[in-house]
């Protein structure tokens, strides 16, 4: 079940809601298993196997962590076998086919693929868990009671894509005490959020996919796609998994809000960073946080000179370019944006101590949100493509080694081959008509405020204005009439 689906929107979000408030007036001490009933429920229903490996998890960690508070003296060695069923646990259903894949072609082996089927957000609560334990040995959490433990693991507004949420940050609001103040200003903040998300969802991302996926369409017909085409479609996909993913992320917040929980923000306008370090501490805020606090830090971070902060950034980034799919093409896009990264480092490195001038202009030529797009429209190429080929097609037309395609009305501009004259979209399976809303899209990323700052700039426990009530009560229904016709995508981080 996805937040874009009729049965969310109709049936299982207006229940939720309204048992949540009904034992709000009645029995108060019930709203933290309501919560996680209803979780399990949502989560049983894209596949119910998956329940009793998610629970076997949380148990399994729930333990790890009494362990770890309970022996102090072994502790260490309690967070280190925690860390280590994770990684294991997680490897086993999302890594060891690709491992047997890889096996088979280097030894030229025949091993069987399993084909294990990748349970639902299993990279989500695992990353979620792994950081539990670490927080516990540190000393900066307690252990808490299994009941709360399975709603913080199992909440469904962060459960499926995130925010990756740490205990500290959400355990005190899972109380009956809190929830039980009922909060109407958070609830219409919470809806705004929700109605917004729900819209991005329907009317932009799900409406400029159709460019990106007529690009692969292209590639699989193996035909060459144009410059032009490489570049819309490339373009389109930024666009798609921006609006894609900022929708997910406002639907997650909103959800919680209406039932006055506040989850971490995850997404925060990263089209408008400068540089590649920004754009990763506005993009998956949550997830770069993860591997910022608990992986590049105790590497050693970049306290140890530039070299060994740029070595940091490579095995960090391509850490999380796997976390995403078990793929060499994650891997790599990991590692591009590690080395983009480490370019940054050395280029910050060399401007230091330089004259403001010469700062002030480096910074303006290079560091832009327009270079640093077309940067990160280059490594999408990595991210959407189900193989190398597949990039390498791309790539390559979007370098021009392909050749130009020119309007036919300019045939009497001849260089050689790689010119031709067969219009600029020769494939014909853009559809046109969408075009038009690229700059349109590319307008509202790099200029317009984002979601949280047009309802209420974080301040959700203010009342919205009637006028932005009325204009998300709007998109909500235009959204809800459009779910009913059944035409939506799942979310792109779904699959992770």
């Amino acid at each position: 079940m996805l937040f874009q689906e009729e049965s969310f929107l109709l049936i299982f979000l207006p229940i939720f809601l309204f048992v949540f408030f009904v034992l709000n007036k009645m029995k108060r001490k019930n709203l933290v298993i309501w919560i996680t009933a209803a979780s399990i429920v949502f989560y049983s229903i894209y596949n119910l196997g998956n329940v009793p490996v998610i629970l076997f998890s949380i148990i399994c960690n729930f333990i790890f962590g009494l362990l770890i508070k309970n022996n102090c003296s072994n502790g260490s060695l309690f967070l280190k076998l925690g860390i280590l069923f994770n990684i294991i646990y997680l490897a086993f259903f999302k890594y060891l086919d690709f491992i047997i894949k890889n096996i088979n072609s280097i030894s030229s082996t025949e091993y069987n693929s399993l084909n294990i089927e990748l349970p639902l957000a299993i990279s989500f609560f695992t990353f979620q868990q792994i950081a539990y334990l670490v927080d516990l040995k540190k000393g900066l959490i307690k252990v808490t009671s299994l009941k709360k433990y399975l709603a913080f693991v199992l909440f469904f507004p962060q459960l499926i894509a995130g925010p990756i949420v740490r205990f500290q940050q959400i355990i005190d609001q899972l109380n009956e005490e809190y929830l039980s103040k009922i909060r109407i200003n958070y609830f219409q903040n919470g809806f705004c959020l929700f109605s917004l998300g729900l819209f991005k969802k329907h009317f932009i991302a799900d409406g400029i996919c159709p460019i990106t996926d007529s690009l692969f369409v292209i590639t699989d017909l193996e035909k060459i796609p144009s410059l032009a085409e490489s570049w819309i479609g490339m373009t389109a996909f930024g666009l798609q998994i921006y609006f894609d993913f900022s929708a997910y992320s406002d639907m997650a917040l909103g959800l919680a809000l209406m039932i006055g929980i506040n989850l971490p923000a995850n997404f925060n306008s990263p089209y408008q960073a400068t540089n590649i370090i920004d754009f990763w501490r506005k993009w998956h805020i949550t997830l770069s946080q993860f591997l910022r606090d608990y992986l590049y830090i105790p590497l050693g971070g970049n306290r140890l000179g530039v070299p060994r902060s740029i070595f940091n950034s490579f095995l960090v980034m391509a850490i999380g370019g796997l976390w995403h799919g078990a793929s060499w093409t994650f891997i790599c896009w990991g590692f591009f944006h590690g080395l983009i990264i480490g370019i940054t480092h050395i280029a910050k490195s060399i401007l230091k101590g330089k004259t403001s001038t010469l700062n002030r202009l480096v910074h303006y030529l290079l560091f832009n949100r327009y270079n640093l797009f077309i940067i990160i429209t280059l490594s999408w190429v990595l991210f959407r493509s189900e193989n190398f080929n597949q990039a390498k097609i791309i790539y390559e037309s979007m370098l021009g080694l392909n050749g130009f395609d020119l309007s036919r009305s300019m045939e009497q501009i001849t260089f050689g081959s790689h010119i031709r004259h067969q219009g600029f979209l020769p494939n014909q399976e853009l559809d046109i008509t969408l075009i038009p809303f690229i700059p349109v899209l590319l307008s509202i990323v790099w200029f317009l405020p984002n979601s949280n700052i047009f309802i209420h700039e974080d301040k959700y426990s203010e009342r919205i204005s009637t006028a932005k009530l009325i204009a998300c009560l709007i998109m909500f229904f235009l959204s809800v009439k459009l779910a009913l016709e059944n035409t939506s995508y799942e979310f792109i981080y779904f699959k992770f």
